[in-house]
């Protein structure tokens, strides 16, 4: 999992990571139902640098615009993450 994040993204933002508030965040897709939430962070690992609170307030706002299928929607387009950095 390192090599794909060193892949993706350069050493100043991988040392960022807060491995707390990241646990917080799994927590959360967790118990929603976001089995991908490993790919998600590979994938995007800008918005797990955010604050846990500020995530998953992006991502309730994420999941109503989505509707009520946004597990499988976001799972097969992961680009749909990409509304969470609309404000």
């Amino acid at each position: 999992d390192l090599k794909v994040l060193q892949e993706n993204f350069d050493d100043e933002i991988i040392k960022e990571i807060d491995v707390l508030n990241v646990a917080k965040i799994f927590k959360y897709l967790d118990e929603n139902g976001v089995y991908y939430a490993k790919d998600l962070f590979l994938s995007s690992l800008d918005l797990f640098l955010l604050p846990s609170e500020e995530f998953i307030n992006k991502f309730e706002k994420l999941k109503k615009r989505i509707g009520d299928n946004y597990i499988d929607e976001l799972g097969e387009n992961s680009s749909l993450i990409e509304i969470m950095y609309e404000d």
